[in-house]
């Protein structure tokens, strides 16, 4: 015959997934807070269909640099449409780094990451 389980067991176990469900609901808040960033920069295509957003991320340990250096950062490159709709995001580790975005007839791509492939659009972002 099965145990049966007291109700002061019952209480822990109910208490112990409300804790463990709110601790789950503030790690995946501040991971979305952390990554949606701070907007550095945007830069609009030559037909302004799409733009390129950098967003700059919080650094949990702040980057010693050399004098004159002026910091670096880690974030996100966005593509979007006019409309706002995202077509490709992208982390760096040095976003400060990379050069670009450069507008080509398939798409828009940068250098200065490890993924520098041209991101393909929908329509020629130039005219």
């Amino acid at each position: 015959m099965p145990k049966i389980k007291s109700q002061e067991t019952l209480v822990r176990q109910r208490k112990r997934w409300i804790k463990l469900t709110l601790m789950v609901a503030l790690i995946a808040g501040c991971y979305l807070w952390w990554k949606q960033g701070e907007r550095v920069s945007e830069q609009w295509s030559p037909n302004k269909k799409y733009v390129v957003r950098e967003y700059k991320t919080f650094e949990f340990i702040p980057r010693i640099t050399m004098p004159g250096d002026g910091g670096h950062y880690s974030g996100y490159m966005r593509v979007y449409n006019r409309d706002g709709k995202q077509f490709y995001e992208e982390y760096s580790d040095l976003l400060d780094f990379i050069e670009g975005p450069f507008w080509v007839k398939e798409g828009v791509y940068w250098m200065g990451n490890e993924n520098q492939d041209i991101v393909r659009l929908p329509t020629s972002p130039v005219d």
